[in-house]
């Protein structure tokens, strides 16, 4: 697609223009083939995209919403001029691609979108990848969205323009009558696109909340070059919830619905699960810090800098999760070890000032009896009163690794693996990773995880290593092309899973870290998991 000449002043009323021209010209068309214009019979939307819903700021703006007419869409998306410039086009769904890749045409930002049924997404396609300014500064490159609808907000704006919006919203915030979704989470520059460059978006629908299209998964992509046509294909499951189980599948034997009941707690009882977590984490005493400018953090998660000294600081976690995902929450300080030996030395002699987590002047830290800093609180699962919906699927999905693996990828038997390089490929290890996070996962369907990982390419085999509680396993690692990966630690033996871990494994994250091959940026050991019936 050719970029609009002038981008200045006006085009926001250009494009009221074009797209009336679009809606007018669908309308004669629907009239001719004897289907309604208008109004078109409501249904229920599987995806609710919010792009650049700062349009709410706009003063008297104009507002044209454009449907396609017929039963396909009731409310395809709206284009809305700004107060200050620019257009927010907010998506009701992605289905009529054709009148929005012309919205975002005329707004300067040339796309290609397609919308595909539940499951699917496009063939791999030979993409080259860009990068574009955003609205706010920075530069972006493309990303994933999901979940229920509405969901992402995105702006189509000058850097001037997003100044403007950001602070009309900050005036509505000190107001107290600012809303969600006001600002967007991100915005694109429309003059960053260069000749040749094109946003390209593929969305589909996805289970959520008990039905089968009440979500969406979306990625959005800034390509330059060609754009090779989507070809649908089978996709791997974004969810566990979205995997399609084969008929009749009862995984763990005997009654799956009976073996899921006594994985969840009853009334009064609750889920506790105890971990090990190691993190890597930077002490820069002479930096910059991170947090108030009055009680800066100079103990934090980030990459180090040049006087940063990276140790491993150890926590074990307990958790108590009820059934509708209250949890209580003990986290105990282990000793932290650096690197270095001589940064050890640098950081006892310094007192030994403990990280963000337990710093006393932030969080209420108290010793258990043998010293160390411990903190407890009261919260609620990320799932909330959802905390154990996976749980009857996780008990019908099959044991066998190959079964298990088509299941998550859609396919039909015989189906050769994707390659982990894939999107297909990474989407099914992320799968299997979190099928193996869960805590009430079956010891069968954890061996069948962890053998459907060995079968996909570019999984590497790792041998036996020690896992952060120093226990002895097999792994399996993904590592990409920037040394960095994600490992799981398997106990054949026990058919249990040991620890899984973000682990630097080469150059140039080993030098972008500073830290030798093998060492885990994040690591996480389980320990226990079983139902009890109180917390301390």
């Amino acid at each position: 697609m050719s970029e609009p000449k002038d981008r200045g002043k006006g085009f926001e009323e250009r494009l009221l223009v074009r797209l009336k021209a679009v809606v007018a010209e669908r309308g004669t068309a629907a009239a001719g083939s004897g289907a309604p214009v208008a109004p078109a019979p409501r249904r229920r939307r599987p995806l609710r995209l919010a792009l650049a819903g700062a349009a709410v700021l706009a003063v008297a703006a104009v507002v044209l919403v454009v449907s396609s007419g017929g039963d396909s869409t009731t409310r395809a998306f709206a284009v809305q001029p700004l107060s200050g410039g620019g257009v927010a086009i907010k998506i009701y769904s992605l289905e009529d691609s054709g009148g929005l890749e012309e919205a975002l045409k005329q707004a300067g930002i040339p796309a290609q979108i397609d919308w595909l049924a539940a499951q699917t997404t496009c063939r791999e396609r030979k993409l080259k990848p860009a990068m574009v300014k955003t609205s706010m500064g920075g530069r972006i490159g493309g990303f994933e969205s999901g979940g229920p609808a509405p969901a992402l907000t995105i702006g189509v704006m000058s850097a001037a323009q997003y100044r403007h919006v950001s602070r009309a919203f900050m005036r509505r915030v000190r107001a107290g009558n600012a809303s969600p979704g006001e600002i967007p989470n991100v915005s694109f520059d429309p003059k960053s696109f260069r000749p040749g460059q094109t946003l390209v978006i593929v969305g589909s629908p996805e289970p959520h909340g008990g039905d089968p299209e009440g979500g969406y998964r979306a990625s959005v992509q800034v390509v330059e070059g060609p754009v090779e046509p989507c070809t649908p294909e089978p996709e791997a499951a974004g969810s566990i919830g979205a995997i399609q189980l084969p008929a009749g599948a009862e995984g763990s034997g005997g009654s799956a619905a009976s073996a899921a009941a006594a994985a969840v707690p009853r009334p009064g009882q609750l889920l506790l699960t105890k971990t090990k977590v190691v993190q890597a984490q930077t002490w820069e005493p002479g930096g910059r810090g991170t947090g108030p400018k009055d009680h800066p953090r100079h103990f934090t998660s980030r990459t180090p800098g040049p006087d940063g000294h990276v140790a491993l600081v150890p926590t074990t976690k307990e958790v108590w999760t009820a059934r509708d995902g209250k949890t209580r929450v003990r986290e105990t300080l282990g000793r932290i070890e650096f690197l270095s030996p001589a940064d050890q030395r640098l950081w006892e002699a310094a007192g030994s000032p403990p990280p963000f987590e337990y710093d006393p002047a932030e969080h209420h830290v108290k010793r258990d009896g043998a010293g160390h800093a411990t903190k407890e609180y009261a919260g609620r699962s990320f799932r909330g009163r959802h905390a154990f919906a996976n749980v009857p699927k996780l008990y019908r999905l099959p044991t066998e690794p190959e079964a298990l693996r088509l299941a998550i990828e859609g396919q039909e038997a015989g189906s050769p693996p994707a390659a982990a390089a894939s999107r297909n490929g990474r989407t099914t290890v992320e799968r299997l990773f979190e099928i193996l996070a869960e805590p009430t996962t079956s010891p069968a369907l954890a061996t069948a995880a962890f053998g459907a990982l060995g079968e996909i390419p570019g999984v590497r085999h790792r041998g036996e290593v020690t896992d952060a509680a120093g226990r002895r396993g097999e792994a399996l690692a993904l590592v990409d092309e920037t040394g960095f990966g994600r490992q799981v630690i398997f106990d054949p033996a026990a058919s249990k899973v040991l620890a899984e871990s973000e682990t630097v494994f080469g150059p140039p994250s080993t030098d972008n870290y500073g830290i030798p091959p093998g060492t885990p940026y994040r690591e996480t050991a389980y320990l226990d998991s079983r139902i009890v019936d109180s917390a301390p």
